[in-house]
């Protein structure tokens, strides 16, 4: 199947404009399963558009046996505690990287709870069958370094068990902004909860349903903002942005600070400037512990402002769509920079020479976020082509379009 390459060039590199992101996939696809779980009819406003979200809304409609996620780790995790409690046997699947992605800690706490749950292939990996059931709930103990998704997922059908639920988190927590997401959306639906120290605990109840409308998505918002720090001037707005957004990616308006980036929110709308004359830091540490999807807008917007940049908190980096630490070291050493990966949890990116005159080619490694962060670095090479372009659409699908709304050109042309 050929693969599309976006070709992507700017001339105008005083960038202003408007826009409009589709609703966070993080908290849509968190809405999807409690709404699935309060069996509401009810529908969502300004849902996100992405390919993850589109695919938990299938599968949650399906009525097949065999459901196939594909690449959606989010839909892996909640579905398969969501399939535990459903009246009906399900077989969870998906592509041939998520076969090799861990789910062995999540079908342990759940089996732990009494689901009925086993592996069809390789031991604590997917496919899964689920034999769905009412469980009892009750309190169990799970490793706080996993992924955050994990325990999600127990705490949205949490409310379903008829003893509740009380886990106790072992460790150092990661991702913590991502469990106060969920932890918030349960509560404003009408679910009961305390989180003292490192016991949570969810009462037995029933979700109300109440959030009509999901607020756009920062993390997707991150790219705009590396687009402006590139640029050489200019003012974006961004409409139906939440001042007291439940997503830890909203620190992006604070990180980007240091990248000369000043940001308000004024009536729903985000205004973002980028400072005339700003000095940028020779170098810069962020701990990315909490927010783990900007590390990849950080390291090429850093690596082409010419700061030494260390980034720690990657933990759960080579988890994902793709080996993010290997595959961001790959893609920056295009350009010149010196990546060192160190222990497995941190990056060190020491730019380069100028690479203006360079013409780049990058490779997603099947990553949507590879995509997103590397494209904007047109601003600053002579000629760029993203080869499997049509990656964005597992979470940003206007993304290309919206780079056109910002004076960018791109071609796509047949890999």
């Amino acid at each position: 199947m050929s693969r599309l390459k976006a070709q992507v060039k700017i001339s105008n590199k005083d960038i202003n404009g408007k826009l409009k992101l589709s609703g966070s996939k993080s908290i849509s696809n968190r809405l999807l399963i409690m709404q699935a779980l309060s069996a509401s009819k009810a529908e969502l406003k300004n849902l996100s558009d992405s390919d993850d979200t589109i695919i938990m809304k299938q599968a949650l409609a399906s009525e097949l046996k065999l459901v196939d996620i594909g690449m959606t780790g989010t839909a892996m995790r909640f579905l398969t505690a969501y399939f535990a409690i459903q009246n009906r046997e399900t077989i969870l699947s998906g592509a041939p990287r998520m076969k090799k992605r861990p789910i062995k800690d999540l079908v342990n706490a759940l089996r732990e709870l009494g689901a009925d749950i086993s592996y069809l292939e390789k031991e604590g990996f997917p496919p899964l069958k689920i034999s769905g059931k009412e469980l009892e709930g009750g309190t169990i103990v799970m490793q706080s370094s996993i992924s955050s998704q994990f325990i999600s997922a127990l705490l949205m059908i949490a409310p379903l068990m008829k003893k509740g639920l009380q886990l106790r988190l072992d460790g150092e927590l990661l991702s913590r902004p991502y469990i106060q997401m969920t932890l918030s959306l349960m509560q404003e639906q009408g679910i009961n909860y305390t989180w003292e120290d490192n016991l949570i605990q969810v009462e037995a109840g029933s979700y109300q349903n109440t959030i009509a409308s999901v607020e756009s998505d920062w993390s997707s918002i991150s790219y705009i903002y590396e687009v402006l720090a590139l640029a050489d001037s200019g003012k974006i707005e961004i409409e139906s942005v939440d001042e007291n957004s439940v997503q830890g990616d909203q620190k992006l308006m604070e990180f980007f600070k240091h990248f000369g980036i000043s940001s308000a929110i004024e009536n729903s709308i985000l205004k973002i400037e980028k400072e005339a004359n700003f000095i940028l830091p020779a170098s810069l540490e962020i701990d990315c512990e909490a927010t783990p999807d900007l590390a990849q807008t950080f390291a090429p917007t850093a690596c082409a402002l010419g700061v030494h940049l260390k980034m720690t908190g990657l933990k759960n980096l080579p988890f994902k769509e793709s080996n993010r630490l290997e595959a961001i070291k790959l893609e920056l050493e295009k350009i010149g920079a010196t990546t060192n990966i160190i222990d497995n949890e941190a990056l060190e990116i020491i730019p380069g020479a100028d690479f203006s005159q360079l013409n780049l080619e990058f490779d997603t490694h099947h990553d949507h976020r590879m995509a997103l962060s590397l494209a904007p670095l047109a601003l600053k090479a002579k000629h760029l082509i993203i080869n499997d372009a049509e990656v964005v659409n597992k979470s940003y699908k206007s993304f290309w379009k919206d780079l056109g709304k910002l004076s960018f050109d791109i071609t796509f042309v047949e890999d």
